[in-house]
């Protein structure tokens, strides 16, 4: 079962990853779009989708796996859009790279027992990745150069 959730979450992580990577080519014509500020209102939920929600739900997730090794993550502080308090977050890209050196630790930790919460933040991590790329699509769709 370890091994099936930290293989979830990674590739939840790596989509994540991807999509980001494909929303800043800067070739691709939504970069290149001269009305950028039509667009503002996608691009402003992008940033929040990307820099905001999934660090918080990736914080949570690793507090629900409880990893021993944490502290060698960077956290960086974010404003949570709902409660207007800074709250401290991972990035996606740290955190791929802390599960690849760890993953040992990881997978032996998501052997133990696991909090219930935790299928909970995986499913929202999912689902913020799934709105940050069906919302790419979008920007893509609403851009004609």
């Amino acid at each position: 079962m370890g091994t099936q959730l930290y293989d979830q979450i990674v590739s939840v992580l790596r989509r994540a990853e991807l999509a980001n990577q494909h929303y800043q080519t800067e070739s691709l014509k939504w970069n290149l779009d001269p009305h950028k500020a039509e667009h503002l209102e996608m691009r402003e939920a992008l940033k929040e989708i990307y820099e905001v929600r999934i660090p918080i739900t990736i914080i949570l997730m690793m507090k629900a796996i409880d990893l021993p090794e944490i502290n060698n993550l960077i956290l960086h502080d974010v404003l949570h859009p709902d409660l207007q308090i800074v709250q401290q977050a991972y990035g996606v890209t740290p955190t791929l790279y802390h599960m690849e050196e760890y993953k040992s630790l990881w997978l032996q930790q998501l052997e133990k027992e696991k909090k219930p919460e935790l299928t909970h933040y995986i499913n929202d991590f999912r689902r913020f990745v799934l709105q940050f790329e069906n919302l790419l699509g979008d920007l893509e769709e609403s851009v004609a150069l």
